[in-house]
């Protein structure tokens, strides 16, 4: 099954949200949300050649348009609304190890109403049950009791913390999900 076959697949709705694939009408939405200065800090772009611009653009059209094949990436949306409200994804995903990263992220305004821990939730059993994921592994910033909570809810625990280079006194903390 290919990554655009599963996403169009995993639509979900919970009490709160619906797991949807995002239109590419969406990419203004995400551009912003990527770049929302509460948002920003927490997510962790890939440098290299190129301007931030550049790698910013590369990396909403690869969650609008499912071209990696290691990713998936839905839209999280109000229950009954249609605006982009955030995003829940499985990234470095191998189908052969039943691994992945989980990543995820909601636009402020949201926040502290349960909806990014219902659109993980219902991302995560839909990984389980259908796509056979076996681990998941969720990152976030020591400064971050928001999306810590939010994996803690969602039956991942703390595995690890490691040092943030260029961040002193910031730790990133791994939580690990296992499903056997």
């Amino acid at each position: 099954m290919s990554t655009y076959d599963t996403l169009l697949s995993m639509a979900r709705q919970g009490e709160i949200v619906e797991l949807r694939t995002m239109p590419s009408a969406e990419a203004a939405v995400l551009k912003a949300l990527l770049a929302h200065p509460e948002v920003k800090p927490h997510i962790l772009l890939r440098q290299g050649e190129g301007s931030p611009q550049a790698h910013l653009d590369k990396l909403v059209a690869r969650m609008l348009h499912a071209c990696d094949p290691c990713a998936l990436h839905a839209g999280i949306y109000a229950k009954g609304r249609q605006e982009l409200i955030g995003t829940v994804s499985l990234q470095n995903w191998s189908r052969r190890e039943g691994k992945a990263v989980l990543g995820y992220m909601l636009n402020p305004l949201w926040w502290g109403q349960g909806m990014a821990t219902e659109a993980v939730g219902l991302l995560l059993d839909y990984a389980i049950q259908e796509l056979g994921l076996i681990k998941a592994e969720g990152r976030c910033r020591s400064d971050n009791p928001r999306s810590e909570r939010v994996m803690i809810k969602n039956g991942l625990t703390l595995e690890r913390i490691l040092p943030m280079p260029g961040s002193p006194g910031t730790a990133m903390k791994v939580f690990t999900l296992l499903h056997k």
